[in-house]
């Protein structure tokens, strides 16, 4: 009768353990989330949670299973397919003397963490913040700052695209939130305050909206519509286990 038992709880225990083995490796690695708008708008946002976010100038691979996450970053100059505005990757900084002063805001990213900032259109990038960014060996580039302090900047724009870019909330975690539909700038500004969005830096779109998601190791899933010029983009946020 205890031998039965034994077997029995045996048998049992071992049922437990291979479920709690496939929920834990069904887990995903990047956290996702889909939101619809008061504005009607559908949206995904890709959490970094523990993920670590990097900024390359090397175009991402998708055969690298440590990725997880791949966006567009900064603009790219149409004249020479190079990132538009000054940046550091690294701790190295490049185009100090091509500031882009239609641009107000910048990321930088210091031990896996990002701060987004306004720099008064460029007026704020010094040497004194390069040597800060290069002495942390962090990495910074320019954009838009579409929301400071959880307050949207103001568009009047009429042209609609997807859009897409990197959030830091009011409880301090980031994501990556895209818009599903094309919309304008305005909407998408107010739809971002809405979710609780305390600043947020606009990534490349348009025909440069080629990202990717690893949904394992051997699925990838594209995101973005346009992607006609994807072969020219010059730089890339991440996402890494």
């Amino acid at each position: 009768m205890k031998k039965t038992l034994a077997i029995t709880i045996l048998f049992l225990s071992s049922i437990l353990f291979l479920q709690l083995k496939k929920t834990s490796n069904s887990t995903p690695v990047l956290r996702t989330e889909q939101k619809i708008s008061a504005s009607g708008i559908h949206y995904s946002l890709f959490y970094q949670d523990k993920l670590k976010i990097d900024f390359e100038t090397k175009r991402p691979d998708k055969k690298d299973p440590t990725i997880y996450l791949c966006i567009a970053a900064a603009f790219t100059k149409l004249t020479d397919y190079t990132i538009d505005g000054t940046y550091a990757k690294n701790g190295k900084a490049y185009n100090q003397r091509a500031i882009n002063h239609t641009l107000g805001g910048a990321i930088k990213i210091i031990n896996n963490t990002c701060e987004i900032f306004p720099t008064h259109k460029g007026k704020l990038i010094n040497d004194s913040l390069l040597n800060l960014i290069n002495a942390k060996k962090g990495s910074f580039f320019q954009q838009i700052q579409m929301i400071e302090n959880g307050k949207s900047a103001n568009f009047i724009d009429k042209k609609i695209f997807q859009r897409r870019g990197i959030a830091i909330f009011k409880n301090g975690s980031t994501a990556i939130i895209e818009s599903k539909e094309a919309i304008t700038l305005a909407v998408f500004a107010k739809d971002l305050v809405s979710m609780n969005v305390y600043n947020f830096l606009y990534t490349d779109m348009g025909s440069w909206d080629e990202g990717w998601i690893r949904k394992s190791n051997s699925e990838i899933t594209i995101i973005g519509q346009n992607l006609s010029e994807t072969k020219y983009q010059s730089n890339w946020i991440v996402f890494r286990k």
